[in-house]
């Protein structure tokens, strides 16, 4: 929860919406890292009801595209087939894993691209 209160509210992020009609349908976060060429999206997500739309894929591209860096990389639960499907179908590639991450013990695999 304190990441996502992070990318609300910490200076130099960059943060993306997607709104259809009156509702916001889907974020992004982005914390770019400069001196050390690459950027992380800190969170993604978008409501049930707007999935498979290509929501996520826009704010993904747009938040890579604002941060402006050779590389990006972000985490995902090992078990999210969904994510993982989109990040690499985004040209996301495995570069870390990182055992027991989640509070529930689950791996968390570490995708970066190349921009």
């Amino acid at each position: 929860m304190w990441d996502l209160i992070g990318v609300l509210i910490l200076p130099g992020l960059v943060r993306l919406k997607a709104v259809v009609g009156y509702e916001m349908a889907g974020f992004v976060g982005g914390d770019p890292h400069p001196s050390e060429g690459v950027g992380w999206i800190a969170t993604l997500g978008v409501l049930p009801a707007y999935r498979r739309q290509g929501i996520a894929s826009a704010l993904l591209e747009a938040c890579e595209t604002q941060m402006n860096l050779p590389a990006v990389r972000l985490s995902v639960r090992r078990s999210n087939e969904a994510a993982l499907r989109l990040y690499r179908g985004q040209g996301y590639h495995l570069v870390d894993v990182w055992p027991g991450y989640y509070f529930d013990h689950e791996d968390a695999l570490v995708l970066e691209k190349k921009c």
